[in-house]
């Protein structure tokens, strides 16, 4: 090492590069002090007062007594109920695919009017669909047909 130039500029600056690292490593050491050591807190039991003199089983209560709360209403709300059997649970398929079908069919029927015949109607009298007759009028109607049956027998 003797021999090549520059080495002892190498172990100067090597040296100096080490004198920095250790004064960054002393700053960080911590000295030991003299107090004595933070006291640890209580551990959390049911009975430690959590706020406004409550204990902590009080709260708990408290808040699972208001999720159930919640829960229920919205249950009883949307009639959520889960099925217990595999038998519910097939008639409540069924039902629904009755209803389906059901409504699909309700669909393809025509209005009442159009498929209903008034007994005594003339099929060759056709009335205007927007005319409605009264339970009076039929009655009048009635009368009348049957005073010219009469006249027509004697």
């Amino acid at each position: 090492m003797a021999g090549q130039p520059g080495a002892g500029t190498l172990w100067v600056l090597g040296g100096a590069a080490l004198g920095v690292c250790l004064a960054g490593v002393a700053g960080q050491l911590v000295e030991p002090s003299t107090a004595p050591p933070k006291p640890k807190p209580p551990p959390l039991t049911k009975e430690t007062v959590v706020f406004w003199d409550m204990r902590l089983w009080h709260v708990v209560g408290i808040f699972s007594l208001f999720v159930l709360s919640i829960i229920i209403t919205l249950c009883c709300v949307f009639n959520c109920r889960v099925p217990r059997t595999r038998k519910e649970i097939e008639a409540r398929y069924l039902q629904r695919k009755a209803a389906k079908m059901y409504t699909d069919k309700l669909e393809t029927v025509p209005p009442l009017n159009e498929l209903t015949e008034v007994p005594g109607e003339d099929k060759k009298k056709k009335k205007k669909k927007d005319s409605v007759d009264t339970v009076a009028i039929k009655v009048e109607e009635d009368e009348k047909n049957e005073a010219k049956k009469k006249k027509g027998e004697k």
